[in-house]
């Protein structure tokens, strides 16, 4: 009986190291990009604060190009007949 229960209580640290690993792969696919470039531009702002901003605006540029791309891929989904 005692075997039992201990395999048991190991299954249940199984599950969670398996979730929190779930949990870990799906934030750096989230987030991965972001905190790249957000790391891009802390290192360019040490190095170079013309270059850093460059790059930022950059980033905000192609982040609104992006957003547009959503938009009208969304009116063309709910457009679709």
């Amino acid at each position: 009986m005692k075997m039992r229960r201990k395999r048991a209580v190991m299954m249940e640290y199984v599950i969670i190291a398996v979730l929190v690993a779930a949990a870990v792969v799906v934030a750096v696919i989230m987030f991965g990009n972001n905190v790249s470039s957000e790391m891009n531009v802390a290192t360019r702002s040490m190095s170079n604060a013309k270059g850093a901003a460059d790059y930022q605006k950059n980033i905000v540029t192609n982040s609104e190009q992006d957003i547009k791309k959503a938009d009208e891929h969304e009116k063309n989904m709910h457009n679709y007949k």
